[in-house]
């Protein structure tokens, strides 16, 4: 999902056109994030978010970043890191709260971790215990 994203946000730089923004759009996009905040460990693709939303994947990724300021992967795992974060405070194990926060594996999660919050899950567990 993360490739095509990227794809489809990099047509708009190649083609000289401004996709003008609408309340379509923007209810389309609000479906989409509905159906990542319903079910964020979902494997959910751009094509499924996109068919259910009726628009097409590039109208999607616009909209919906027009309307979150992410992509809807960026948005996917935004919702996975903070799962990860209240799993990590309640003590779970960190390869625990990676796994049933659905990402690959405990590396996996930490990158995104930091990225996010700035530092580490490890120092985040010892913080909260």
């Amino acid at each position: 999902m993360a490739f095509e994203e990227n794809l489809l946000l990099l047509l708009p730089l190649l083609v000289d056109r401004n996709v003008p923004s609408s309340p379509v759009l923007g209810t389309a996009a609000g479906t989409a994030k509905t159906m990542i905040d319903d079910n964020p460990l979902g494997d959910i693709s751009l094509a499924a978010l996109a068919k259910e939303s009726g628009l097409s994947r590039f109208q999607l990724v616009r909209a919906f970043s027009r309307l979150t300021g992410l992509t809807p992967h960026a948005y996917a795992v935004q919702k996975r890191v903070q799962i990860a974060k209240r799993l990590i405070g309640e003590g779970r194990a960190l390869a625990d709260a990676s796994y049933a926060s659905g990402f690959a594996d405990q590396s996996h999660m930490t990158r995104h971790f930091v990225r996010s919050f700035g530092f580490s899950p490890g120092l985040y567990a010892r913080h909260c215990s």
